[in-house]
């Protein structure tokens, strides 16, 4: 007999709960076994290791305690890297400050360092080449702008007059919305950090400052020349204009999509944020690709124990709007209240959830089902239906590769899923799925029969299932294969 993973009493008891998924950022704040360990329990489902800070022996550390934080107490949790991408710094300015006038005209020279305080230097070389008059420069998070008005003839300066004043700081970040940058998306530390990444079998890959799908497709052919061990799901961030308008063929490059609201709030216009946001989180939703809703979310609790209503409420948008995961970054990171960020998040996801509308399968058109095979689609549609109609307490898959897990979390329905698999990267990858609970278990293994008595004793030892307790179990005629084309439904004695 197999017999069931005590890891249960953490997911499934989180299960009961909420369905989205929980990414935490690591950082100073979060990064002792203790707190790491804390974080797990209280319903981070992902880890996100930022590469912009730390060494790679740091990030190995990380690593280490994450993969025995998650054997210990047997649940999946997967970690994603994220790629720094060609992020655009300010030089050092004289004095370390600067205040820009409206008004005022500046200059952006070539080099590293300036000795007159209106010249200004930045990280990204080729910015004067990239440039033309008219071109918007923002600074500082978007809090100062200023207009390109006259390139030298030379290409060592650019002039600019500010268009809206504030106050600008050495190594700030510089936008430049609209300009299409000659730098290629992967920059040499990001080809580093993805070696890395690979020989550490992270679960997901996240790519910064996409403009196009053939960055994704760069990535992936990236990836591929590494012949790697464990191959990672490509999150495509969408956080600059250009990728707005190829979204399309974004989507269809990409395995998930974070909306990264921080960058994206100053490459477009501020007020259109909310609506680019649920609208790339319904195509996704349409599409059935993850998509992640990040930055900012409960900003204010880096240094208070509870957040603004704004942000409550913008959290619980994300969710009723369905995303799959919502993203904690400097709240857990640098954070005062890292444990309490969780928890808060876990919270708001709860009530949000009961607002979550299921998806109809007579809505969706053909190509909206393209990422599971037709018949594996029809199963996925009834089997949320009979559970709905049944009543059932749990729905349980096995599966190899994720897929038919992955369909039946596109149906948004209220019973809990169950996803069982013998591989850990596919358990690890199911972490990002909207209200899928996910198991290594050998049980996958051998026949239907030992699914099933492994399920049962499984939920009855989590308070999950009693006599009398529906079980939907979406299986193959022939068990191993990989094709699910049988529904179950099966009565506990």
């Amino acid at each position: 007999m197999v017999t069931p993973s005590p890891s249960a009493s953490r997911a499934l008891n989180r299960q009961k709960l909420v369905k989205t998924r929980i990414i935490a950022t690591v950082g100073p704040a979060s990064e002792s076994t203790e707190m790491l360990r804390e974080l797990v329990v209280s319903g981070v489902d992902i880890f996100r290791l930022n590469f912009a800070h730390g060494s790679h022996t740091w990030l190995s550390e990380l690593v280490r305690k994450i993969r025995q934080i998650s054997a210990e107490l047997e649940c999946p949790v997967g970690i994603l890297g994220d790629l720094s991408g060609p992020k655009i710094r300010l030089g050092e300015i004289i004095g370390g400050e600067v205040q820009c006038n409206e008004g005022a005209e500046f200059r952006f020279v070539r080099g590293t360092a300036s000795d007159v305080v209106t010249d200004l230097t930045c990280t990204y070389e080729p910015l004067v080449d990239d440039v033309k008059p008219g071109d918007r420069i923002l600074l500082a998070d978007g809090t100062v702008g200023m207009v390109v008005l006259e390139k030298d003839s030379a290409a060592e300066w650019i002039r600019c007059l500010v268009i809206q004043a504030g106050k600008i700081r050495s190594r700030q970040g510089v936008n430049l919305p609209g300009v299409a940058l000659s730098t290629p998306s992967v920059t040499e530390k990001d080809r580093r950090d993805l070696e890395w990444a690979l020989q550490n079998q992270l679960d997901f890959i996240g790519l910064s400052f996409v403009r196009q799908a053939e960055d994704i497709r760069d990535l992936h052919r990236l990836i591929e020349a590494h012949h790697p061990k464990v191959v990672p799901l490509i999150v495509a961030k969408i956080e600059k204009t250009e990728a707005i308008s190829d979204l399309e063929n974004i989507l269809d490059a990409t395995d998930a999509v974070m909306v990264a609201r921080g960058d994206l709030g100053v490459e477009a216009e501020i007020s259109k944020v909310p609506i680019l946001q649920k609208l790339i989180i319904r195509r996704c939703n349409e599409l059935r690709i993850p998509v992640i809703t990040a930055t900012q979310m409960l900003d204010s609790m880096q240094t208070n124990e509870l957040p603004t209503r704004a942000e409550v409420t913008d959290v619980a948008n994300a969710v009723i709007d369905g995303t799959d995961a919502v993203m904690l970054s400097g709240e857990t990171a640098i954070g005062a209240h890292p444990l309490q960020c969780v928890r808060m998040m876990d919270r708001i996801a709860v009530e949000a959830e009961t607002l979550v509308v299921a998806a109809n399968p007579g809505s969706l058109r053909d190509d909206e089902t393209r990422r599971a095979r037709p018949i594996t689609e029809a199963v996925t549609r009834g089997t949320i239906a009979a559970a709905e109609y049944l009543q059932a307490d749990l729905i349980v898959v096995a599966t190899v590769t994720g897929r038919t897990a992955l369909a039946l979390s596109r149906m948004r329905g209220k019973v809990p899923i169950l996803a069982l698999t013998d591989r850990d990267d596919v358990a690890r990858r199911m972490c990002l799925y909207w209200g899928v609970t996910s198991v290594l278990n050998r049980a996958v293994q051998h026949s239907a029969e030992a699914l099933l008595k492994f399920v049962i004793t499984w939920g009855q030892k989590n308070s999950l299932l009693r006599s009398g307790s529906k079980i939907i179990i979406v299986g193959h005629t022939n068990w191993l294969g990989e094709t699910h084309d049988l529904m179950m439904v099966h009565v506990v004695p």
